[in-house]
């Protein structure tokens, strides 16, 4: 490049910057030790304004630096247009996220040269995904897609744009530069469990990131969640001012409009949105400068007061010792490396099974035919019958004790629910968020009952996938899930299980391996991190829970014509796990 276009103010980038998988999403570089996001280095740009004299693919570049910068409502950025043209998106604007190394240099098109008085600049190249208005990031791994500026020159030494992508471009290196992730907390629609919604924020300034968080969780912007999840904020809150700290106590100061709201609800909202800032121990309540006390008499909460809420539920759920299918598939409690078939169930015998995470129902698959029952003795009753051609996929039972069915025929698949009392399961209606040809792999659903993590293929391409379980208000039996693709980096996917609120646990394959492994991938699109050493055999399933060993259920292979599960040790790091493979039984699942 013939001109220096952009100034950086930084200290020097150390291990814990940021950094984007091929295919995947910008996060930390992992070292082993988790750092929260917002506490690593921040490089800041200051884009030169346009010169006289730049070409036109200097120009451009320019414009692409400017992209990146959030500073003085993006007055950078509006230098490089030319007059009339005005860049102004309501709210946040989307950012379509290309890839450095792949992307080619701005370059102008042909026939048109810079003898004439206007013309195309032109980047083609892979297009690893976007980043929406209310900061989801979607995978897309699209390796042609072209960007196209139109310019015209105003005068004889100046070059400005007159067409331009309605949304942000932004080159990887600079998205991971200016956005971090970060939770924002809604509740579940029964006001028992909040919800994560995993968001790209840009780090403007860092003493204004708490003030940014709760403005971002009062945004009227619609999130993701929205419609599968209920804010506990009125109409029209918002934050008076900033956040102050005193110390580690944040004081959270909001509009008169949240008098009506309930005390307790808000305050988990904002601390456990808050409470991700490790400057940020507890939080103080008010409303139009009056503190307001939590229905316990608090007037400063710390975020253990909220535990109960959180999207993992320790307390709420009873059963979390995992099960597996002994080797002529009898459903067995396993207690460390030693598996006792559940006594009340001794003669029946199924091929995939899972338990509710009360720890008292089961559903197990015999056949193509689906069963459900209580792990303590009692009637086994035959919930979906089988269907000639078609295959049932394990089952997943939700919080509210909803047991979601997947059964696949050809190349298409039906979504089924069978709901507490009823039955037989009720068949709904098919997913418009499935296009013809694609099949769902598996399915399971989040211990915060709202969210979906799902492998969706359509014979050539498996993604990893996350939905929201959003109810149609049309219908009781309609559900919009809402599917979006987070990760493009794992291939040959296999199966997957929630690790914690935040990480799923992958089987699947990196690059030109063709060793199917246990991967750690962040539901934020995140880089993927590997799950403990190697192990002989190869794996067909995965469950997890959390603060739990990870279970891997082994296909029979040369060295044992059995099938066998693999328990992971236990190590702060999972990268150096071990596994433990001696344990008789196969398709080991945690209650869910």
């Amino acid at each position: 490049m013939k001109r220096i276009i952009a100034a950086l103010l930084t200290v020097s980038c150390l291990s814990g910057c940021a950094g984007i998988p091929a295919g995947g999403w910008v996060t930390a570089q992992d070292n082993g030790e988790r750092t929260e996001a917002f506490d690593e280095p921040y490089v800041r740009v200051v884009p030169t304004r346009p010169q006289d004299g730049w070409s036109a693919e200097e120009l451009v570049r320019g414009y692409l630096v400017a992209m990146a910068n959030f500073d003085n409502d993006r007055e950078s950025l509006r230098a490089y247009l030319a007059e009339g043209e005005t860049w102004r998106p309501e709210g946040r604007p989307k950012v379509t996220v290309l890839d450095d190394p792949e992307f080619s240099e701005p370059t102008l098109l042909p026939p048109v040269t810079e003898e004439g008085d206007e013309a195309t600049v032109q980047l083609y190249g892979t297009r690893l995904g976007q980043i929406s208005s209310s900061g989801q990031y979607e995978a897309l791994n699209e390796p042609n897609h072209e960007v196209t500026f139109a310019l015209r020159r105003v005068t004889p030494e100046r070059w400005r744009i007159v067409g331009h992508p309605d949304e942000l471009v932004l080159y990887r290196s600079d998205v991971d530069r200016v956005f971090r992730t970060t939770n924002l907390y809604h509740f579940a629609p029964d006001r028992q469990s909040l919800v994560p919604d995993s968001v790209f924020l840009p780090l403007l300034n860092r003493p204004d990131l708490p003030s940014q968080l709760v403005e971002s969780l009062l945004s009227k912007t619609v999130p993701w969640l929205g419609g599968a999840v209920v804010s506990s904020f009125p109409q029209g809150t918002h934050l008076l001012g900033r956040v102050r700290l005193d110390e580690d106590v944040a004081t959270v100061n909001l509009s008169e409009e949240a008098a009506s709201g309930n005390v307790d609800h808000m305050s988990a909202q904002l601390l456990w949105t808050l409470g991700q800032l490790t400057e940020i121990r507890a939080m103080r309540l008010q409303i139009d400068g009056r503190t307001r006390r939590t229905s316990d008499g608090l007037d400063v909460q710390e975020k253990k007061r909220w535990e109960e809420l959180g999207p993992d539920a320790p307390g709420r759920i009873t059963g979390g010792s995992p099960y597996l299918l002994s080797a002529d598939g009898r459903l067995a409690l396993l207690q460390g490396s030693e598996a006792a078939v559940v006594p009340a169930l001794r003669g029946r015998t199924f091929r995939d099974a899972a338990v509710a995470l009360n720890g008292q129902q089961f559903a197990g698959v015999s056949g193509q035919a689906l069963f459900v029952g209580d792990l303590s003795g009692g009637q086994i009753r035959q919930v979906l019958g089988p269907e000639k051609g078609a295959t049932l996929l394990r089952p997943s039972w939700d919080r509210a004790g909803n047991l979601w069915i997947v059964q696949n025929k050809g190349r298409s698949s039906t979504l089924w629910l069978l709901r507490p009392g009823q039955a037989k399961a009720v068949k709904l209606p098919p997913l418009a968020e499935l296009r013809p040809g694609q099949q769902i792999k598996a399915l399971r659903v989040a211990r915060d009952g709202v969210r979906v993590a799902a492998l969706i293929g359509d014979g050539t391409q498996t993604e990893i996938q996350i939905g929201r379980i959003a109810p149609d208000d049309s219908s009781d039996d309609t559900y919009s899930l809402g599917f979006h693709s987070i990760n493009a980096e794992l291939g040959s996917l296999v199966d997957l299980a929630w690790r914690d609120a935040d990480t799923l646990a992958v089987l699947g394959t990196v690059g030109a391996s063709t060793s199917i492994l246990p991967y750690e991938v962040p539901i934020s699109g995140g880089s993927i991190r590997a799950i403990g050493g190697s192990f002989e055999g190869t794996p067909v399933s995965i469950t997890a829970a959390p603060g739990e060993e990870i279970l891997l259920g082994i296909a029979p292979g040369k060295e044992s014509q059995a099938s066998s599960t693999c328990l992971q040790s236990f190590n702060e790091d999972p990268r150096f796990s071990t596994w433990d493979c001696n344990i008789n039984g196969f398709s080991p699942v945690y209650p869910g």
